[in-house]
């Protein structure tokens, strides 16, 4: 518990040096599975594991595939922990660069690496399948995106597909230029997923690989497994006019190594495997480096994508200088099959590339109501749900995925957000009260959290929506029933077998009287209507509480103390007026027989009221064990 402690105060230090904002000023990685904090050999921070809502720790069976210590801890979900669960990390409203480590390598001795999907802020953005690639298997995989985040709160899920349990080795979040890549035209509600990033040189770089600066996060792989071209490369040492500049900050080093072609007339060809289903930004980054090159017209070649020209007549000296880096970026859609082919059709010389990044086009899933995700995790909170219901992250979101389990979500009126309609959370062992924010759940419809252990009181507004059906029965739930649960729309209301007391409000019973369906029974201290005792009746014969009987007495003393008072004056007057006023004997006597004969007719009157209230039969749904007044 200390460990976990001091990684929390530790990032919260480092988010109370970061709220400035601006690339690469907030960054926090988290070791998945890890105890200790530590800093690696090119001064990264990186925290014990954090923030997460589930799950148990693993290491992978072979360490010596993993070169970097954060790479050997996983952190894996069991199904009965629930089929979602989620890193949620605080963290300045910004654009960030998410990035995550995958590995398998037969953790648990099952030898079937896992199915699941991963979200970012309620968007599915990974997805992996069995069986994993060999390479991803045993020597795990990197996967990194780009994403604004709004809310301050960095909500990364993990979904269960089958029983499969999902696993992660590390997840680091940097903050980036709210413009970068082109977000001005993509608008901020757009998710870039990174396809491949791939250098022209000689080498990986970036972070993981060495200690190359790349203020957007990036790592840039050697392209080998893209092309099928002899690996033929320029570098320079020559500084890049251009680079490490807002708003992407590519690095220098990006530019001072690139692939050529040298045999005439051969171009270069990439090939990636992508989803079709998607859209692609392709972002080409050229410069031209080679000294040989002194004037425009030496080197000149088309860029194509899927037989599709793109890039004609590109002439680098012409369009940017010597040393001087120069980005396009290019849209594909509406692919008819998973493979992108990049191609560099030599026109003079020889076709000269640096790197080439491929960012699949996520439209952000649309979320819940932000009152409603509130008022979910209050009820959450409040009802202690365990582990095991998945209830993290969105209630809603992904719309790929379920919702939370015995929510039922539907699309606002608006179409702007997703609102809860129906919950069904019976018989599933909760405890706890029920919050006063379940009444902000305004769109939900149908309440079932019957069978449980919930204590406490009705929130007093509960009923003040579009509730038409509530089941709280066989709980524990004290005090008195709200009387907006009579409300107009209410059509089906079960509260028996709970510990409620006090009158019944008129608007509860008409529930009844209008054709719908209550149950009040086994509520002892319920009354006020048919089949429940009299309310003045139960209070003198079943007894009352203490504090309850003072404020009585109290107020029968002082109404007792105003009647003598008056009667005092009353006589006093009287007197001043006729001293001796009594009535005639004959007077009194027809007072007596006027007197005896009402009280006759008085007990008639009960006794029927008693003998009809023993027959009436139960319309209403509820019943109580005091059905007359003997």
């Amino acid at each position: 518990m200390a460990g976990l402690l001091l990684s929390g105060l530790w990032f919260l230090g480092l988010l109370r040096s970061s709220l400035a904002g601006g690339p690469g000023d907030f960054h926090v990685a988290i070791d998945c599975g890890g105890y200790l904090n530590f800093s690696n050999s090119i001064n990264q921070t990186w925290l014990a594991d954090n923030f997460f809502s589930g799950g148990k720790v693993a290491n992978v069976s072979h360490p010596e595939n993993f070169p970097r210590q954060q790479e050997r801890s996983l952190r894996y979900f069991p199904i009965s922990h629930g089929k979602k669960n989620c890193y949620e990390i605080s963290v300045p409203v910004a654009r960030y660069m998410i990035q995550m480590f995958f590995a398998y390598n037969n953790f648990d001795n099952l030898s079937h690496s896992p199915s699941f999907d991963v979200s970012v802020e309620g968007t599915v953005v990974f997805s992996w399948r069995y069986p994993w690639a060999d390479d991803s298997d045993n020597y795990g995989a990197y996967s990194d995106l780009y994403a604004f985040i709004h809310d301050g709160s960095a909500t990364i899920c993990f979904y269960s597909i089958g029983t499969d349990a999902p696993v992660i080795g590390s997840l680091e979040l940097l903050t980036v230029d709210d413009a970068a890549y082109n977000s001005s035209s993509t608008g901020q509600n757009i998710i870039l997923a990174n396809y491949g990033r791939v250098s022209g040189g000689d080498s990986s770089f970036g972070p993981g690989y060495d200690n190359v600066t790349d203020l957007g996060g990036r790592s840039w792989v050697v392209d080998d497994d893209y092309t099928t071209n002899l690996k033929q490369f320029l570098t320079s040492a020559h500084n890049i006019v251009g680079a490490n500049v807002a708003p992407n900050y590519w690095p220098v080093r990006l530019y001072q190594t690139c692939r050529y072609e040298q045999q005439p007339g051969v171009p270069i060809t990439y090939n990636y495997l992508v989803d079709a289903k998607l859209d692609y930004q392709i972002w080409f980054h050229f410069a031209e480096i080679d000294p040989n090159i002194t004037a425009a017209g030496q080197r000149v070649f088309n860029v194509t994508v899927n037989n599709v020209a793109v890039i004609t007549g590109l002439d680098l000296f012409q369009k940017a200088g010597l040393n001087t880096a120069f980005d396009v970026v290019y849209t594909v859609r509406n692919l008819t099959e998973g493979l992108l082919v990049i191609s560099l059709i030599p026109l003079i010389g020889s076709p000269l590339i640096c790197g080439v990044e491929v960012l699949a086009v996520l439209q952000a899933d649309i979320a819940i109501n932000v009152t409603e995700a509130a008022a979910m995790h209050a009820l959450k909170n409040a009802l202690n749900v365990p582990e095991r219901m998945g209830w993290n992250g969105d209630p809603c979101a992904p719309t790929e995925w379920d919702a939370w389990e015995g929510v039922t979500c539907n699309l606002a009126a608006d179409g702007s957000s997703l609102v809860i309609t129906h919950m069904n959370i019976a018989d599933q062992g909760l405890s706890g009260v029920l919050p006063a924010q379940l009444t902000d759940l305004s769109h939900l419809v149908s309440l079932n959290a019957s069978s449980n252990k919930v204590s406490g009181p009705l929130p007093a507004t509960l009923g003040a929506s579009n509730l038409v059906s509530l089941d709280l029965s066989f709980n524990a739930l004290e005090g008195p029933i709200p009387v907006t649960l009579g409300s107009p729309g209410m059509q089906h209301l079960r509260l028996n077998n709970n510990r409620l007391a006090g009158p019944v409000p008129e608007s509860i019973y008409a529930i009844g009287v209008h054709g719908g369906y209550i149950n009040l029974a086994e509520n002892q201290g319920l009354c006020g209507v048919p089949s429940l005792p009299d309310c003045a009746y139960k209070w003198k014969h079943e007894g009352m509480s203490s504090a309850v009987k003072a404020v009585l007495a109290i107020g029968v003393l002082l109404a007792a103390a105003i009647v003598v008072c008056g009667a005092y004056v009353y006589i006093q007057r009287k007197k001043a007026q006729q001293d001796y006023n009594f009535n005639l004997p004959h007077q009194l006597v027809e007072r007596t027989k006027w007197y005896q004969q009402h009280k006759m007719t008085k007990q008639a009157d009960l006794e029927g009221v008693s003998m009809i209230q023993s027959s009436i039969p139960n319309r209403f749904g509820f019943s109580s064990n005091i059905t007359s007044r003997e």
